[in-house]
């Protein structure tokens, strides 16, 4: 939102139907407030949403208002005066106010900083190596009448006019990316163009606000998984259905607390090469993925959510993330793992009679306890569930994971010792690199097996060279040392 940097205007705020009141919009992201000032009392607890008009007749909309203090009164001299202090979060600019009831949004355009790796679209621009050939010819066409000497090196810089990168149409309306071209005069300052991505989610329908950043965060969770760390919101545009004179209805969105990467635990810039996937490359791979990966969202998005959770701590590692980890496989949607595992005749036998001996007994935690243990008898336990996600992967990729599921059983012992207190094999405070290891194990069994299901192909993946500044690039190379210090505990 770097275009709202140092943003303060003044103007008169709506915060009821009939009750106008002066105040200053200072936005500053998690402390950005609306204060308000009058000689009338005035209550801002009831007012959800606030219009604003700015002193040059811009109109801004706050969504999602809460009062931080107030109201409040106070006395200068003869004076008095009623003051509060309003937190919005969300602030709309434009020609036009609108309510967080209102389905007015038709589409949202918007940009993250990883972008340029994630839509590497290689061919888009570039420049002539033997540009004399090209200077003469335009030098030829210019009708200025004058005449343009060309010197002994000329350069020439080009962009192909080619503004898609893809688009597919998705559960929640087409999603397309852009390229957005903006560039001043050529003067004897030099060339200048910049080029934002702009991610644009089209709706079948027109939605209010909340449904449109739902459907930007829905988005927003498998950016994430492709560029391998969470994505800062650059900016954000919204598109409103159609007026009467079909004149182009934009409001400019500023999020007061949108998805933020923490900057001290920050890892690297993702390389395009490294990627799992590149939509400048292969756009219709891309496209195809992205779609089916949102037509399950709905039913992997508790277990999504909690990956993103674990992800955004990027560089930094505690018992918290292997823990959180290890649950989003507990949380998977039903048809993510087996449903039941097919008992012996004796074990079943051995539980049934368990059950009644335990049920006769008087109610207690303890009883409690070992009944519901009985019960998850025969139906899949973590690491059975964890083991389904991994045969996803050696399948197809077997060789280069070995004793994946090895791995991946420790994992959860290591997070029984921290939620049970089950002793583990060895000490993990000891050997604090092992739940490191353990926690990049299942991130990586998560997302990838996931991918997977939508339609990736992690052989192809696997043939590519890495840089290491994606996740599933570090994890690849660094597993062979890793696992062999692992066994080596184990020994």
């Amino acid at each position: 939102m770097e275009k709202f940097n140092d943003f303060r205007k003044s103007g008169l705020f709506r915060v009821s139907s009939d009750v106008e009141v002066p105040g200053e919009l200072s936005l500053k992201g998690g402390a950005t407030s609306l204060d308000l000032y009058s000689t009338s009392f005035f209550d801002t607890h009831t007012s959800e949403d606030i219009a604003g008009t700015f002193h040059d007749r811009m109109k801004v909309s706050l969504i999602n208002c809460i009062t931080m203090s107030g109201p409040g009164s106070g006395t200068r001299g003869d004076e008095h005066y009623h003051f509060s202090s309003v937190f919005p979060h969300f602030a709309l600019f434009g020609d036009e106010h609108i309510t967080s009831a209102d389905r007015k949004i038709v589409e949202v355009s918007f940009a993250v900083d990883d972008a340029p790796a994630v839509f590497y679209d290689f061919d888009a621009f570039g420049s002539v190596i033997d540009a004399r050939p090209h200077m003469e010819r335009i030098a030829e066409a210019k009708e200025s009448g004058r005449t343009i000497e060309i010197g002994e090196h000329p350069l020439l810089f080009y962009f192909t006019g080619k503004h898609d990168i893809f688009s597919v149409g998705t559960v929640l309306g087409k999603i397309s990316a852009t390229h957005g071209i903006s560039y001043t005069n050529p003067g004897s300052a030099g060339i200048h163009v910049q080029n934002t991505i702009r991610l644009n989610i089209t709706f079948p329908c027109a939605q209010t606000l909340d449904k449109a950043i739902a459907a930007v965060i829905d988005t927003l969770r498998f950016l994430e998984v492709i560029a391998g760390r969470p994505q800062n919101i650059a900016e954000m545009v919204f598109r409103l259905a159609a007026s009467t004179d079909e004149r182009p209805r934009t409001l400019d969105a500023y999020w007061c607390l949108p998805p933020r990467r923490n900057k001290d635990d920050e890892s690297r810039k993702p390389h395009p090469a490294d990627l799992p996937l590149q939509a400048g490359r292969d756009p219709d791979k891309f496209a195809t993925i992205l779609a089916h990966w949102l037509e399950r969202h709905d039913e992997w998005r508790n277990a999504r959510a909690r990956y993103a959770t674990a992800s955004a701590y990027q560089n930094r590692y505690d018992t918290d993330r292997l823990v959180g980890t290890a649950n989003m496989f507990d949380i998977m949607p039903a048809s993510a793992c087996p449903a039941v595992v097919e008992l012996s005749p004796t074990l079943e036998g051995a539980r049934n009679e368990a059950r009644r001996a335990f049920k006769a007994l008087p109610s207690s935690p303890e009883r409690e306890s070992v009944l519901n243990a009985l019960g998850r008898i025969g139906k899949p336990t973590l690491k059975r569930k964890i083991r389904s996600r991994v045969k996803l992967i050696t399948d197809t990729v077997g060789a280069k994971f070995p004793d994946l599921e090895l791995v991946t059983d420790q994992a959860v012992d290591c997070r029984n010792f921290y939620v049970h207190g089950t002793p583990g094999k060895f000490s993990y405070g000891v050997h604090a690199d092992q739940p490191t290891f353990f926690t990049d194990t299942l991130e990586f069994v998560f997302a990838a097996s996931d991918l997977i299901e939508a339609g990736w192909d992690i052989a192809e993946w696997i043939k590519q060279g890495t840089t290491m500044s994606h996740p599933f690039g570090r994890y690849r190379i660094e597993y062979t040392e890793r696992l062999a210090a692992l066994k080596k505990l184990l020994t």
